[in-house]
This record gives C-alpha cells, structure tokens and sequence, in this order.
C-alpha cells in the first residue's frame, strides 16, 4: 500500500501485502464471522441464512455459511484462509449438492433455529429480501462463492470450466494487509471479471435447458413453431432454429428483437416477449419508457391478453411479454406461440419503427 505524502507528492510505502496465517486470522473464528455479519464483503447483497452447518443426512461435513442472494439463490460460500487448495471447487460442489435439495421450509427452520427467532420473522425477512418478484421456492441449483486470500492457477482453470458447464461459482479474493495493529481487507471478484458478469450471468441463463427438455427436442419445437408463423405472417424473418430454451426473432435494429422463451418460475410457461438488451440500462430505459408511454395503445391492441411490462428483466436489460401457462412442448403450444407472436409483432413493431423513426441517431441495424 502506497501513500501520497506532503507537499510536493512523495510516494512513502507504509505496509506490504500479508496473508491471513501470519496475522492470526482463523477461517471460523474471524473470516467467517466478518463475512456472516457483513456479506457485501463479497460484493454483493447476501442474507445470512445459517454458519457451520452440519445437517445434512448421511454425511459429518460443515458447511461453512450459507446464505440466499436478492434473486431468490441459495448460496453456498466456502471459505479459505490463504490460498484456496486444490479440490477446494469439489468440496463447495458436495456443498451446494446437499443443499440443492433444501426448501423453503427447510431453509426458514435452519435460519430460525441460528438466528434465534421464529420461523414466521425468518420467512417475511427472506421475503423482504428478495427482490425477485417471481420467487416462490428455492430451485436445485445453489450457487457458489469461493473465498480465499489467493487462489491456484489450476483452481481457476477448474471454477471457469465449471462456469461454462453452467455451475454458478465465483471466486473472491480478500488481499490482506497489516497497518499498525489494524488489519485492511481488499476484497476483489476475480471470476468472473465484473466487466463480464453481466453478459455471463444472462447467457448462462439463457442456454440453461431444463431436464425435461432436450437439446433436440427444442430445436424441433422451434422449427415448427417458426413454419406455422411464417405460413401465417411471412415477414416474420427466417432463421435456423435454436437448441435451448428460448428462440429470438431479429428486427432490423441492434440489441431490441423479439423472442419465445420458456421459464420455470413461478411457474413453467411459455413467453412471447421483445426485449431491449442494449448495454447501456439508460439506453433501454428510453425505449421501454417510449412503449410505457404508449401502454393503453398496447393494451388496445392486445385486448385479450395480460401484458407484462418489466423494467427488471435484468441489471440493464428489460422486456415487453405476454404467457402461457403451458411448458409443453405440443400442438397447442406451437398455436398459441405463432397466433400470440403474430400479436405481439402486430401490436409492438409499429411502435418499435415509429420510436426509431423519431430517433435516427440510434437507428443502428444488425
């Protein structure tokens, strides 16, 4: 650590850079109780759910803390005091695979019997927590955050594979440093970069296929999905079709195209949405807010159906749909998509033109 000292700006070095061990820092005694009292350490907002927990069925092992982030995840955090082994990824694997099978309940009962409240505050502070408005259950896939003064080279290699293989695990590191006899943690997500964190986080999401769906049996689905849209509407463009869980429709303008997309929660359903996906939130903001002000014309067009506006779709991104309540991958499902594509393109696309129209400078094609 460097500091600028005087008039004329002299540097003047004034501690170096330690680890935990030299200091007298123990992983359960000290990190893991900072990090309990204090999650946005790891640089986001978690709640604290439980710590050294070791009641899971057939097996010894403590999980270090477990936490739920503000989109309704479970979160597994293993921590490390120096540098994270090797198998340090494996071990928080056998973690977030015994939690996977937590409940709600479950969870709310753990963090009363820590907390040392009822069930009923735990589950309206969980509530009050989350901000995701379509929370219901934990699903079977915690995340994981991975904590250590330093990390092996062959750890990350692990961690980014993982990620790609569509695990949730992220790596932070803590730098340590003694000044005096106070001790100063700089903590740093170094996987994944924060620059890349939102792209990751949406395309991991978006090329998630759920286990009742194969790769396949989606890439059929789409197929007939975009043949009967097209008999009906031929101007909807062509494209080979996808193999995951959502299939997008170009219009001529950059980062804003439409698309059918499963979801899981709260419930499975089918979407028919247009999506703004601009890097920029304010960029997306002054077209969602363009469509917003034309809401009752939306609703006009689109008499028969709930229409949807989220401005949180993502931490930049935001969306116009309407739904199904069928995840089936069936007749009835190809009918309702193309007739309520066919709506939505109807009922939108003259509005995407006209805001474009309005606004040449931002008039950029794919």
């Amino acid at each position: 650590m460097i500091l600028v000292v005087g008039a004329d700006k002299q540097l003047e070095k004034i501690v170096n850079e330690s680890n935990f061990s030299e200091m007298g820092v123990w992983e359960r005694t000290h990190m893991e109780e900072w990090i309990a009292e204090h999650p946005e350490i790891l640089g986001e907002e978690l709640l604290t759910i439980t710590t050294e927990y070791d009641g899971f069925d057939k097996t010894n092992k403590r999980l270090d803390i477990l936490a739920v982030d503000n989109n309704g995840k479970l979160v597994v955090i293993e921590l490390k005091r120096d540098v994270a082994e090797t198998f340090v990824d494996l071990q928080a694997i056998h973690y977030a695979a015994y939690c996977s099978t937590l409940t709600l309940d479950d969870v709310t009962e753990i963090a009363a019997e820590y907390h040392s409240i009822s069930k009923d505050e735990v589950e309206l502070k969980i509530n009050d927590f989350i901000d995701n408005k379509d929370f219901s259950e934990f699903d079977n896939q915690p995340r994981i955050i991975l904590v250590a003064n330093d990390f092996k080279e062959d750890t990350l290699a692990a961690v980014l594979w993982l990620r790609d293989s569509g695990i949730d695990i992220t790596c932070v590191k803590l730098d340590a440093h003694q000044v005096e006899k106070k001790i100063v943690i700089t903590p740093s997500v170094i996987i994944p970069l924060p620059e890349a964190k939102q792209f990751m986080m949406f395309r991991e999401e978006k090329t998630k296929i759920t286990a009742t769906k194969k790769p396949n049996e989606m890439s059929e689905f789409w197929a007939e999905l975009l043949k009967e849209v097209r008999r009906l509407k031929p101007e909807i463009p062509d494209r080979r079709p996808y193999k995951s869980t959502y299939f997008p429709v170009n219009t001529e303008y950059k980062n804003v195209h439409f698309e059918w997309a499963f979801k899981k929660r709260p419930n499975e359903r089918l979407m028919v949405c247009l999506h703004f996906e601009k890097p920029s939130r304010s960029d997306n903001k002054k077209i969602f807010e363009y469509f917003v002000s034309q809401k009752e014309l939306i609703k006009e067009r689109l008499s028969n159906e709930e229409v949807i506006f989220d401005e949180n779709f993502g931490k930049n991104w935001m969306q116009i749909y309407i739904h199904n309540n069928s995840a089936n991958l069936d007749e009835k499902n190809i009918k309702w998509g193309s007739e309520a594509m066919i709506r939505l393109y109807d009922a939108l696309k003259p509005i995407l033109d006209k805001y474009y129209l309005n606004n040449p400078i931002t008039n950029v094609t794919n």
